[in-house]
């Protein structure tokens, strides 16, 4: 039994240092990947917001566009009232441009949805297009 004593005296000084900087290496690695996935997660519901937004702007003119197709192609631009997106949340973080150009469509308007935010030191931008065409009968 004095022999089994003799040679159990513990952990060295060595032993524990390289323990922990095994640890310290694993809960860095930990630490970089939640980081990287909040940044993610952020980015990513960014883009949802800013992608539903165009969306929900190119809808607005198609509905436009159906009700009261001679006052939409006769005036869609800003002073025609389709300059502002409706379904902004926060018009200060998503900046929405809308431009439309008939140039080359002869029976429609190209109406495009440029949204521009900032992630982090990023700025982003998501933008959509769409033609729309005059209604025929």
């Amino acid at each position: 039994m004095k022999h089994i004593l003799k040679n159990n005296k513990g952990q060295s000084l060595i032993e524990i240092v390289v323990a922990v900087g095994i640890i310290a290496v694993v809960l860095v690695g930990v630490s970089d990947l939640i980081s990287r996935s909040l940044s993610l997660a952020s980015f990513q519901a960014g883009k949802n917001a800013a992608t539903n937004i165009a969306q929900n702007q190119l809808n607005y003119y198609r509905q436009a566009r159906d009700l009261e197709p001679t006052l939409f192609f006769q005036s869609p631009n800003p002073q025609g009232g389709y300059s502002t997106c409706v379904d902004n949340p926060d018009p200060v973080k998503y900046v929405c441009t809308i431009t439309y150009d008939s140039t080359g469509i002869p029976n429609g308007t190209k109406m495009t949805v440029k949204i521009v935010w900032k992630d982090a030191d990023k700025e982003i931008t998501t933008e959509f297009s769409q033609i729309l065409a005059k209604l025929t009968k």
